[in-house]
């Protein structure tokens, strides 16, 4: 490209352009503004070059940082719809339980045989490895679809709330735990062997007992309350957190079929 330009400045030189400059020093100066023009049009071109370069590193960075980011979010919600929908299961059972223990008119032989049934109390156990990665390098700067870009930044706080409500969540079930342990699970130790050590085991009469009086006492039946209340509230942010997956989600795979991304 720069020699086509330096034959047209040599070409025009060598012509006797009416008007044009006279003498040497004409010429010379001609010839200078020619060289300057040169130089200035292979940096303006080694430029343009560098920045299309930059720009397709960036490009395709970008793509497959979507697409990792895409893999990411889908394991990690497909974790958290597990857990969701266990909790959801054990707020309806501790519902059923707290409406015949809290009922008066119920005789004390039905309260006694109620129960509520065990689930997964697991942790979800998110992993934001790329999203972090990009926040912490600043690379998510790059990403140019600025609703992706603001819903990624929101991610974060949506999953601290998460992680609050299911720390609270865990020091309420251990103080019901001890509770349980001290009031209900008693009994004479009996020895099986020596590797598994003792055993507690009531008689019926025991147990009836024990479990007569705590389900008609006020604090485990506001235990029992406590525990429905944290497990609606951690429905509630797991909603809020699917409706943002969702449109995190949405938006990545409009990104990632724009691109032609395989």
């Amino acid at each position: 490209m720069i020699k086509f330009f330096r034959r047209i400045r040599k070409t025009l030189f060598s012509e006797n352009t009416p008007g044009g400059p006279s003498g040497k020093f004409g010429k010379y100066l001609l010839y200078a503004i020619g060289e300057i023009a040169l130089v200035m049009i292979g940096i303006l071109l080694a430029l343009q070059v560098n920045n299309w370069n930059e720009q397709r590193k960036a490009d395709k960075a970008e793509s497959k940082a979507l697409v990792a980011l895409k893999n990411e979010f889908e394991l990690n919600i497909e974790r958290l719809e597990f857990i969701c929908a266990e909790r959801d299961s054990a707020q309806e059972d501790r519902r059923a339980h707290y409406d015949i223990i809290a009922n008066d008119t119920i005789p004390i032989e039905t309260k006694v045989r109620s129960n509520v049934k065990g689930y997964f109390g697991g942790r979800w156990a998110i992993q934001n490895t790329v999203l972090n990665g990009l926040v912490n390098s600043g690379a998510i700067d790059n990403i140019k679809n600025d609703s992706l870009k603001t819903l990624l930044t929101l991610w974060p706080n949506m999953v601290q709330r998460w992680i609050a409500a299911e720390d609270k969540y865990n020091s309420l079930k251990e103080r019901m735990q001890d509770y349980e342990r001290t009031r209900l699970r008693q009994g004479i130790p009996n020895r099986l062997n020596d590797k598994r050590g003792y055993t507690f085991k009531d008689s019926w009469e025991q147990y009836y007992s024990r479990k007569a009086f705590i389900v008609n006492d006020l604090e485990y039946q506001n235990f029992v309350a406590s525990d429905i209340e944290m497990l609606y509230q951690q429905s509630i942010i797991c909603n809020r957190i699917m409706q943002n997956y969702n449109q995190i989600i949405t938006a990545l795979n409009s990104e990632i079929q724009n691109r032609k991304i395989k």
